[in-house]
């Protein structure tokens, strides 16, 4: 198939814009931060809910290994830290489309004052990290 100048074009603009806006969230980017903190690359996309008894953070993370996630809380946050690796097989010639992140990624929720810090859990199943955070 062969493909036009002007389609091209707006797929370029697409990948630009797409580019442009991670660049725009990176910058803009604000939240309570501890002084070692690093730069993540991407910031996965959450869900928070809440039952009678407890709250629950729904984090997208497909293709991290476990063992590349870090989760705890600290000054009243709930943090979800980690590292996706480069999804693509070594053998890659060039792209055609690219955007999937990879690279280092962090996400933070502000956790109302009825959380019972101490008796957080966490499983990741399918790509969904699910923390669960009992109310007192």
């Amino acid at each position: 198939m062969r493909t036009t100048a002007a389609a091209q074009s707006r797929d370029d603009l697409g990948h630009l814009a797409r580019h442009m806006t991670h660049l725009m969230h990176k910058v803009l980017h604000t939240g309570p931060m501890s002084p070692g903190d690093r730069p993540a690359d991407w910031t996965p996309a959450i869900d928070v809910c809440e039952t009678e008894d407890y709250y629950e953070v729904i984090v997208e993370l497909a293709g991290v290994r476990q063992g590349d996630i870090e989760v705890f809380t600290e000054r009243g946050c709930l943090s979800v830290t980690g590292w996706r690796h480069d999804p693509t097989s070594p053998e890659k010639i060039g792209w055609h489309q690219m955007e999937i992140a990879e690279g280092r990624f962090r996400c933070r929720v502000v956790l109302p004052k009825n959380v019972d810090e101490d008796g957080v859990t966490a499983r990741l199943r399918e790509g969904l990290l699910r923390i669960r955070l009992p109310k007192t």
